[in-house]
């Protein structure tokens, strides 16, 4: 009696044994499944990414080469063509070299060798020629770059942090490009920075046509873009807010995305205070003097 009992508790045990392998078994062959759909769908959206990086790299190519061209055959006392084929040039090489800046900062983030470097940077120099750098295209859509520093002092010092200067560069250049080719005419974009508590927030605001919730869940990858067109014109290619977001955590900060009460988007980026190079140059020298003979 007492061998059967056992036996039939021994059966429970395999039976449950079973129960849970194949329950595990299920649920291995629907991560299987997953991963797999996960693959399918990058190999697709990478196949996406190179096709539009091509094109972005193309088409300037080409219509600079095409413009180049054609001034070679004005003739003498045509200098007011000339004059408009060259801006041509201009917006067409401008967009090249800001594309091949986050094509080459994407395949270094990518590959995991994207390092950081800081400096002390002049934030009233740095904004200087941030809008030096967007004053032909300001121009072009009759937009207003509007840079203030709220809650700033009055006492005649540079406001000053320190960071990577050129991840903040490419940062802020992603984040006004974006405001700037959305937004409409006669409108203005606002770029505010306040320093507290060893942290820096760049908010960067616009009047567009803003981004719907749903789509804020992809705009950060660096495979996938909202806008599939492909052109010269067009700009962006999914890597802009991806480059952004990487750079600022990177930076120890964030990246968040709102609406604009007025219409339009807000992006707020925050980013930790770097360590002074001046300071690393003292800790090594302490960690060499501090060196013990036995």
């Amino acid at each position: 009696m007492n061998f059967r009992n056992e036996y039939e508790l021994e059966l429970e045990k395999c039976k449950q044994h079973v129960t849970q392998l194949r329950r595990e078994n299920e649920e291995l062959a629907k991560t299987l499944y997953e991963l797999n759909e996960k693959l399918r769908d990058s190999e697709q959206l990478k196949g996406h990414f190179i096709s539009n990086v091509t094109n972005e790299i193309v088409n300037p190519f080409t219509s600079v080469l095409a413009l180049a061209a054609n001034i070679q055959q004005l003739k003498e006392g045509d200098i007011k063509q000339a004059h408009h084929m060259a801006g041509l040039i201009f917006e067409e090489a401008f967009h090249l070299d800001f594309q091949l800046k986050n094509i080459f900062a994407a395949a270094l983030i990518e590959a995991g060798k994207e390092e950081t470097s800081n400096s002390i940077v002049d934030l009233h120099d740095f904004t200087v020629q941030l809008g030096e750098y967007f004053k032909s295209l300001l121009s072009k859509k009759k937009i207003t770059l509007s840079i203030n520093f709220p809650g700033e002092k009055n006492n005649g010092e540079s406001l000053k942090f320190t960071t990577d200067k050129a991840k903040l560069d490419l940062i802020l250049k992603n984040l006004i490009s974006n405001s700037i080719k959305y937004s409409p005419e006669d409108s203005v974009v606002e770029v505010s920075f306040v320093i507290g508590n060893d942290e820096l927030r760049v908010e960067v605001s616009d009047h567009g046509k803003g981004i719907k919730p749903e789509d804020r869940k992809v705009i950060f990858d660096r495979f996938k873009q909202l806008d599939e067109k492909i052109n010269s014109v067009n700009t962006g290619h999914g890597l802009g807010l991806s480059i952004v977001q990487a750079y600022a955590e990177m930076l120890g900060g964030s990246v968040n995305i709102s609406d604009n009460v007025n219409g339009g988007t807000v992006v707020q980026v925050a980013i930790q205070q770097g360590v002074d190079p001046d300071d690393w140059d003292d800790l090594e020298g302490f960690i060499i003097g501090t060196e013990t003979s036995y």
